[in-house]
């Protein structure tokens, strides 16, 4: 598709999306509890505005959240993710083969025998010692892309262990350069297996992997690794950290054994973790998330480990717990077993997501947030037409929000006291139609009453 009828499609769906919104009535900033001036780059016809966790804390939803112009009309828009890359990790497996060194002779016999007819001397070589594994090599040959880790899978030991490894490359098996270390491990906590094992390295494609031990480790032994490369680098989502409410703060009737939390907004949350005090614990725990302490509660997680601890000298925690796309402004963990006065804080991890605006008013713009107002939302209109484009336009460029602005305050979500005058015309006529009646009924009782019999 060409520039010249990309940007034409564009205009297009802009101008739909212009009709649709001129229908919509001037809206008063001062219906919502805050807003932020939108810097937009200059012509752009469309643009994403990035939410923050500001945003969400003035607006529950995103019905509530609109894009004002000049005139205070309101511009269309629809949410959006950050898109994902079109591949984030690409993961090629290999085997391992052991590298032997063995060791020469040791302990010669010398024999010395005499006799009439001279001296006879006999040496006896000891038998060789038993091979030992020096390192482990990975033939990646086959493999076009560069890696940026190797994920290690090693056989199962009764214990738990740390081992600091190195990696090497060589493209023939003699000239080997240093590519990459880190510390791998396998931890028992709470009854589970934990493993670390994926050692960053900085290597070209193909050629040939060694993987050896900086200490030993009895009976350390690599069957396989993956060769793990990246073709994009993920959009590092956003986070916050949440302190448990205090007891007087949950109601009365909540889970005493349970642990509450308000991340203060309702959050696009896709992945949960728990903190500890000096970074060091671990307990199993039930997690669920809700709109109100009261319930209902959704269940997200059964059972999960979560730690945080130091193992000969390093430092190793889980990974989030996945919760695919959950909004719920309250969360309850519910530890397995009792805390012992441990306190723990929630971690929330949500991605960046935008609000798509077409551009179909006057600037400047203001986003604002929090409202009672039925103009308020996206237009799903829009975002189907944009949608339907047979092949995605132009990059959209990106607005920036400006500093945050007080607009109708705690007062914009109380709803106006207004006087229901057609409800009162209505009990007014009904009331007057049964005076009417009644003064009629009345008058035709005297009258029937002043007739002679």
């Amino acid at each position: 598709m060409s520039h010249r009828y990309a940007s034409a499609r564009v205009f297009a769906v802009v101008a739909a999306a212009g009709l649709t919104a001129a229908s919509a009535a001037a809206l008063d900033p001062q219906q919502f509890v805050a807003g932020w001036p939108i810097e937009a780059p200059a012509g752009a016809q469309v643009f994403d505005v990035p939410l923050t966790v500001e945003v969400y804390t003035d607006a529950p939803s995103i019905e509530r959240v609109a894009v004002l112009d000049a005139n205070g009309e309101p511009l269309s828009f629809f949410r959006r993710a950050a898109p994902p890359p079109a591949a984030v990790e690409q993961r090629v497996m290999l085997e391992a083969s052991p590298l032997y060194v063995t060791g020469g002779p040791g302990g010669s016999t010398v024999g010395v025998t005499t006799s009439g007819r001279g001296t006879s001397v006999t040496v006896t070589p000891g038998a060789a010692s038993e091979p030992t594994v020096l390192a482990f090599v990975l033939d990646a040959r086959a493999v076009t892309t560069a890696p940026i880790a190797l994920e290690l899978d090693w056989r199962a030991l009764p214990q738990p262990f740390l081992l600091d490894v190195r990696v090497e490359q060589s493209t023939n098996l003699t000239d080997w350069r240093s590519v990459g270390g880190a510390s791998v491990a396998a931890l028992a906590i709470g009854g589970a297996e934990v493993r670390h094992a994926r050692v960053p390295v900085r290597a070209g494609a193909g050629g040939y992997y060694r993987v050896s031990a900086g200490r030993a480790v009895d009976d350390w032994y690599l069957l396989r690794a993956a060769l793990v490369s990246a073709a994009a680098a993920p959009t590092p989502p956003l986070n916050v950290r949440v302190t448990p409410l205090a007891a007087s703060s949950v109601p009365a009737e909540a889970d005493r054994d349970a642990l509450y939390f308000d991340a203060g907004a309702t959050l696009p949350v896709s992945a949960v973790g728990l903190a500890f005090p000096n970074d060091t614990g671990w307990v199993r725990a039930d997690v669920a998330a809700s709109q109100s302490l009261e319930g209902p509660w959704t269940p997200l997680a059964y059972g999960e480990l979560f730690y945080s601890l130091t193992f000969e000298g390093r430092e190793f925690a889980n990974e989030g717990v996945t919760v695919r796309r959950q909004e719920a402004r309250y969360w309850r963990v519910v530890p397995a077993a009792p805390l012992r006065g441990q306190r723990l804080d929630l971690t929330l991890e949500f991605p960046q997501e935008y609000l798509r605006v077409g551009a179909n008013g006057g600037a400047p713009y203001l986003l604002v947030a929090g409202t009672l107002a039925e103009e308020a939302g996206p237009d799903p209109t829009f975002a189907s037409v944009w949608s339907e484009l047979p092949s995605a336009p132009d990059a959209v460029p990106q607005a920036q929000l400006g500093a945050r602005r007080e607009l109708g305050g705690a007062a914009a979500l109380n709803a106006p006291r207004v006087f229901p005058w057609r409800t009162a015309a209505l009990w007014t006529v009904l009331i007057g139609g049964v005076l009417v009646v009644g003064t009629m009924a009345v008058r035709l009782a005297r009258e029937m009453h002043s007739k002679p019999s």
